[in-house]
């Protein structure tokens, strides 16, 4: 059997609970007739406490509705009661028209309703005779109710829907997790929620055109689609990875450069990257060797392609082997190029290899603003000295005139690493090797480790 107890226990609001608790005592002590009044008393008042909730977020339907019972608790007269009595008698309407029940919840309770009726008021029963109830009926309508509506918050369907959609195209998108998953996951029905779930997948997997009036592109609604996908995982991983399985029988059948954009977009989703087909990945590793991975602009910028940099991702990486060796095929500067597009901890393993190569004060200036400083955060504490070592003998890296500030940067930015050891040892080695005492001495960075005392500033 149910355990109503527990369900008591996740009965939605708080002032609700004890109502739906009168009504299991009195199903537990024979009543069934004062149980059923009590249930209904307590849906009614979860549908109260939820009409006020969608009135906050704006809901106007909602809102009248609050208005009248405001009017109608400010006078508390014998209008007041005949108000509160409309009000009553519309509720289950209200609950259907706001997708807090479906059709066929609005039933089932409209049925403990017309039950509540003849217990209340026996005198409706033909021939007078009393309506008595059984205990299993009371308990079928207390269970009825707490499936339908008092264990939900106020969750709802099509406007949910159509609030997702106008989200993602509202000109303030941001995309934050936290916001999302409250708005569009914790308060839709569940036929409604896997409905956003299937929109979200069709943009990102596929990049589906979108009505020009909504001012963005397709690839842009696509960009925001993938992030409220990404945060949707994050809740309720299952449905995600049910919703992208059903779209990748289309995304395999994609053009390859449609899919490489696919996959820079989905690429740091796991439940995206899982549910390629191994002959896709075989077919994009393929293409991927015969590419370029990175382009020089007129003005001579290297600029890395949206397929290299997603060699960076684990994941991605492992489906598609191609992409780390078209990856360490490139030159020190085209793999700089890639590493500051998208900065990832795959990448730090290459830092002094890279500054080792450096063969000019102006291409050490580079790679270390391109490829170093934007994965400072990302370098382990065993990997430290090494990027150092590789700074300070390679005379090209130690003497360029923005290195000292870099040096600066990089260790302001490597927070988790600003006590290690080697700083201290970075300083004293370009010291010594300095060919002139006045120059290249990394005051600043040996203030900040404070070098003289040979301790590290925390």
């Amino acid at each position: 059997m149910l355990n109503l107890e527990e369900r008591i226990t996740r009965v939605w609001h708080q002032e609700v609970r004890p109502l739906v608790a009168d009504a299991y005592r009195c199903h537990s002590t024979g009543t069934p007739r004062a149980a059923i009044v009590a249930t209904w008393t307590a849906v009614c008042a979860d549908i109260i406490h939820k009409l006020y909730q969608l009135a906050e977020d704006g809901d106007c339907t909602a809102t009248d509705v609050v208005k009248r019972i405001e009017s109608a608790r400010s006078k508390a007269d014998a209008e007041a009661l005949k108000t509160m009595q409309v009000v009553e008698r519309n509720l289950l309407q209200n609950a259907l028209d706001l997708e807090l029940i479906d059709f066929i919840e609005h039933r089932q309770l409209e049925r403990l309703q017309q039950d509540r009726h003849l217990c209340a008021h026996p005198s409706l029963r033909p021939l007078g005779d009393v309506f008595a109830p059984s205990g299993e009926y009371a308990r079928a309508h207390l269970v009825a109710a707490l499936d339908a509506l008092l264990v939900h918050p106020p969750t709802q369907g099509r406007k949910a829907i159509a609030r997702y959609t106008a989200h993602v195209s509202d000109p303030s998108f941001v995309g934050h997790g936290d916001y999302l998953v409250q708005m569009f996951a914790q308060r839709v029905k569940s036929s409604a929620w896997k409905q956003i779930l299937g929109i979200a997948a069709k943009h990102a997997v596929l990049e589906l055109e979108v009505p020009e009036d909504i001012g963005i592109t397709a690839s842009a609604a696509a960009d925001r689609h993938a992030l409220c996908l990404t945060a949707f995982a994050q809740h309720d991983r299952e449905a995600v990875r049910e919703a992208v399985a059903k779209v990748m029988s289309k995304f395999n059948g994609l053009p390859i450069e449609q899919q490489l954009k696919t996959i820079a977009r989905l690429g740091g989703s796991d439940v995206f990257v899982d549910s390629l087909d191994e002959t896709v990945c075989k077919q994009i590793g393929t293409y991927v060797e015969g590419r370029p991975a990175v382009v020089t602009t007129s003005s001579g910028t290297v600029v890395a392609s949206s397929m290299i940099v997603l060699v960076g991702v684990d994941a991605v990486r492992a489906r598609i082997p191609a992409l780390g060796s078209k990856f360490a095929e490139l030159s020190p500067i085209k793999k700089a190029a890639v590493i500051e597009r998208k900065p990832s901890a795959y990448f730090t393993d290459f830092l002094a290899p890279i500054l080792t190569s450096a063969a000019g004060w102006r291409a050490a200036e580079s790679l270390t603003a391109m490829a170093v400083i934007p994965c400072a955060r990302l370098v382990r504490p065993d990997q430290l000295d090494g990027i150092l070592t590789a700074w300070a003998e390679n005379a090209q890296c130690r003497e360029a005139s923005r290195m000292t500030d870099l040096a600066v940067t990089f260790w302001t930015d490597a927070t988790q690493l600003r006590s290690h050891p080697a700083w201290t040892a970075f300083v004293k080695r370009v010291r010594e090797l300095a060919s002139d005492p006045q120059w290249y001495q990394y005051e600043e960075l040996a203030a900040l480790v404070n070098y003289e005392d040979g301790t590290s500033a925390v």
